[in-house]
């Protein structure tokens, strides 16, 4: 008998609703099936004709991806290594303490904690280690480059305390130094968050420990993007700069799994507290797979991640200056553009619509609010080189891609002209860099 057959409906009493369920069922299921793979192949092959310029996204290793398609994404690791909730964790266990062990050589840290899953869980963990009601916090405001967790808006306003705006120096792109320093000395805050999701250049660290050891004001530094920047030992290292804890997301510029960590260098006053806000305040199971992933994105980092780290930094110089060229108004000129990842710049018109206009020729950017906009019609356009550097790219390529930005925004070209060449040129360019290729070959 085909098995088929015991699918087919019934035409005696009333089994026969049961079975014509079971039959649609069964068929709507497979269908299903069917369009969600083809819908994960057609995005696949769609971004691989893509150029992708967002500064928050980037590629996984083949070893980084395998991790996550393991068994340990099954698995519950509630807990601390060699403390779990739950047994059968013995080879994790391994695998999270080599994590810490190459997070602590890559961002100067005493003590590493990788089980946030998130950026934002991480930001939450620091905070509740750092604060307390009532405190009276500065920060970055959104349209001055912060992060929307840091505001009145975001996660931190369920902590009870007193955000006030950093002052910021919107020619320089940065904290207006002077004017913080005065009011840190005036109103004494309890911790100062800094870290940007538009980072263009360091923070004055050092000169903003001065003064907040002046105040017992405590510093956080959000280090989501410029991580990999940090681990590949070409920007500041905040921890060695001044700042007390630090906090990340994994999947920018360091390229692992989307994920959190929060290092600090003094273990005794703030460990209990992350622990503590990490199990049983913000999270249980942390997702041992994705953990397992960034362990090996960080042994890789430890090879290539300098060589990474310079080479995004380069070809963001490179695109900003080639961008400016073209008559595109890309900020800080004086101060050559970047160095970071991340290049910023006015279209001088909605950015939305900038940002739609680009989609259709296959470059990928996001909008962005500039300090001069109103919140409701950014006119900025942030660009990250972290991703097409992985794929290989350079400064030549970097040129072209600016070219082609300007072709579309000051000249008028047709998206789907541009697409064309687009697609050409991101053919040449499909397998990630810096990083073990053949993972397998590393084992043992």
């Amino acid at each position: 008998m085909e098995p088929r057959l015991l699918l087919r409906p019934s035409l005696h009493g009333t089994g026969s609703y049961c079975v014509w369920t079971v039959f649609f069922v069964g068929m709507c299921m497979k269908k299903q099936h069917r369009n969600i793979w083809n819908y994960i192949n057609q995005h696949s092959r769609y971004r691989s004709e893509c150029l992708n310029l967002i500064a928050s996204e980037n590629l996984m290793s083949p070893g980084a991806q395998a991790a996550l398609a393991t068994d340990l994404g099954n698995r519950y690791t509630v807990g601390q290594v060699n403390k779990r909730w739950y047994p059968g964790c013995v080879y994790y266990d391994k695998i999270e303490k080599d994590a810490v062990a190459t997070a602590k050589k890559l961002f100067h840290a005493q003590y590493v904690n990788l089980q946030p899953i998130s950026g934002m869980v991480a930001n939450m963990v620091a905070f509740y280690a750092l604060l307390k009601p009532h405190d009276l916090i500065f920060s970055l405001q959104v349209k001055h480059s912060g992060h929307y967790s840091h505001g009145t808006t975001g996660v931190l306003s369920l902590f009870d305390v007193r955000i006030e705006p950093i002052p910021f120096d919107e020619k320089d792109y940065t904290i207006d130094l002077e004017k913080t320093v005065k009011l840190i000395r005036r109103k004494s805050p309890n911790a100062i968050i800094v870290g940007t999701s538009e980072f263009l250049f360091p923070t004055p660290l050092r000169e903003l420990r001065k003064v907040c050891d002046e105040t017992e004001t405590k510093i956080l530094y959000d280090a989501a993007h410029v991580s990999g920047l940090i681990a590949g030992q070409t920007f500041q290292n905040p921890l060695s700069e001044g700042a007390d804890l630090l906090s990340m997301s994994t999947n920018k510029t360091l390229s692992a799994p989307s994920h959190g960590l929060v290092a600090c260098n003094d273990e005794k006053r703030f460990r209990n507290n992350i622990e503590h806000a990490i199990v049983p305040l913000f999270t249980s199971n942390h997702h041992a797979h994705h953990v397992a992933g960034l362990a090996i994105t960080l042994s890789e980092f430890e090879h290539f991640g300098h060589d990474y780290a310079t080479q995004v930094i380069k070809n963001a110089q490179a695109l900003a200056q080639e961008l400016y060229n073209q008559g595109i108004a890309v900020l800080c000129a004086h101060k050559n553009f970047t160095e970071s990842h991340t290049v910023l710049f006015d279209a001088k018109c909605s950015g939305s619509e900038a940002m739609r206009i680009l989609e259709k020729a296959n470059i990928i950017v996001n909008p962005f609010q500039l300090p001069w906009n109103h919140e409701n019609n950014p006119t900025g356009i942030r660009i990250g080189t972290n991703e097409v550097t992985r794929l290989g790219m350079k400064e030549k390529e970097m040129r072209i891609v600016a070219m082609l930005i300007a072709s579309i925004l000051l000249h008028g070209k047709k998206s789907e002209t541009i697409r064309k060449e687009v697609v050409q040129i991101r053919h040449a360019y499909q397998t990630v860099q810096y990083c073990f290729n053949s993972f397998q070959n590393h084992i043992n």
